[in-house]
């Protein structure tokens, strides 16, 4: 399908060149080692290409294979986790993080405690990393070493009382996975999220010797020339930045997470919620849902997440309302993956839009009976067709999205898409001589004036 998309759609295929000709002109200007880039289009791989090379010194080249270092979208997956065994009974959200790790005892004063809800948004007032340089020094504590360290910890603020990101906050939820299900974080969630899902190339804790995994590279130094960072694991702080993967088996996790594969992982409604706002930023232009970040490109909502790990820049996003992906993974610091992602949004998905909207239907003839002004003391109201649609508007409030009327079975009642309202009915009442005379909203009425 995908394939014949770019075949059938002339402006979609020059929109993904042109996308294609910016990201090689951008690793030019940034001198950048490799990336690897993908578009989703309905759970399947609509475009990717590799470029660059996966090892300055071997020459190896970037492929839709190779693997990197994900980093925080390592959060995404522990969330998931999560999730699943809250569906299954096994935790819930609100539950405090101290009654699953008992050693936990951290609590800003007067305030409520910290639970799994806190973690999962952000929102527990943790502080951010490791109390040793870990990203610096590329060492990450042990869990013994991590418990010590944090029970000496101090919060630096109320829970709920800001979003503040937290690789501290994940990690103990790592922590809780391992002690509900009886697993470790990494064996549970190859089980029950990789394996269902058939994400075979993806590995909680990758392996230095890996043939397939990318050389992580730094910034451009002084002299033009980059260093590699040494392999590390990230210890007891797995669940929030561990993960390696590609661009070929993020393509399954972005079906997943677009809601077209995989309901034995979590039900549609917990997927749902995921990517739903939890926390809204106080400048309205993003936010934060169970483990996904959440932003607006143009009129779309992104969901997704970034990373950064010492080598590796990547962005695993989502556009869930137009069934589109993208996803950009670096093997070196200075790159912007975020940025060739937006601007891949910006290119594609108008023209993947008009190539796969749904053909105008035709206006119902019965339809045009309802036509007409309508009024009641609280509003006067229009029913029109436009767009193929039967379509109420508000007269004192043009300036709001009409509302669709959406047929059933029963030719005179229909369903209200109305934004910000449940899906109520609209009746048209008529005489005996089948001329409407009342249009009844819910269980309120308006009389027909012409």
């Amino acid at each position: 399908m995908t394939q014949s998309l770019l075949q059938e759609h002339a402006d979609l295929a020059t929109a993904i060149d042109i996308l294609d000709k910016w990201t090689v002109h951008n690793m030019r200007e940034k001198h950048l080692p490799g990336l690897a880039l993908g578009l989703v289009y309905g759970g399947e791989l609509l475009w990717g290409k590799g470029y660059g090379v996966a090892d300055l010194e071997t020459g190896q080249p970037i492929t839709l294979d190779t693997r990197f270092r994900i980093a925080s979208i390592s959060k995404t997956f522990t969330a998931t986790g999560i999730l699943q065994l809250r569906d299954a009974g096994r935790l819930r959200l609100d539950d405090p993080v101290s009654q699953y790790l008992d050693w936990f005892d951290l609590r800003y004063r007067d305030a409520p405690e910290i639970t799994i809800r806190n973690l999962l948004t952000h929102t527990s007032g943790l502080p951010r990393d490791s109390v040793n340089a870990m990203w610096t020094d590329c060492e990450a504590p042990d869990w013994d070493t991590f418990v010590a360290q944090t029970r000496g910890r101090e919060l630096t603020r109320a829970p709920y009382e800001n979003h503040a990101y937290s690789n501290l906050g994940y990690s103990l939820l790592g922590g809780i996975i391992a002690v509900v299900s009886g697993q470790s974080w990494a064996e549970y969630l190859r089980q029950n999220v990789l394996e269902p899902l058939g994400m075979t190339e993806t590995y909680p804790v990758p392996d230095a010797d890996d043939a397939q995994l990318a050389t992580g590279y730094t910034r451009e130094k002084t002299d033009s020339k980059r260093d590699a960072f040494p392999f590390w694991k990230m210890n007891a702080f797995e669940a929030s930045a561990n993960f390696a993967s590609s661009v070929s088996d993020l393509v399954k996790y972005a079906a997943f997470h677009l809601g077209l594969r995989g309901e034995a992982v979590l039900s549609p409604y917990t997927l749902f919620d995921m990517h739903r706002v939890h926390w809204l930023e106080e400048s309205w232009k993003g936010g934060y849902g169970l483990g996904m970040g959440l932003h607006k490109i143009e009129d779309w909502v992104i969901s997704g997440h970034g990373g950064g790990y010492p080598g590796y820049l990547t962005a695993f996003t989502i556009c869930r309302e137009h069934k589109t992906g993208v996803i950009a993974l670096s093997n070196s610091l200075g790159s912007n993956p975020h940025q060739i992602a937006e601007q891949a949004y910006k290119l594609v998905l108008p023209e993947l839009i008009k190539a796969t909207a749904e053909p105008k239907q035709e206006a119902n003839p019965v339809w045009q009976k309802y036509v007409g002004d309508y009024t009641s003391e609280w509003a006067l109201q229009k029913v029109v067709i436009r767009d193929g649609q039967l379509q109420l508007l508000y007269l004192d409030d043009l300036d709001g999205e009409p509302t669709r009327l959406e047929p059933t079975d029963d030719e005179t009642v229909f369903v209200l898409q109305q934004a910000g309202q449940s899906n109520e009915t609209l009746r048209f009442e008529l005489d005996a001589a089948g001329e409407v005379i009342r249009l009844w909203e819910r269980n309120e009425y308006s009389r027909r004036i012409n």
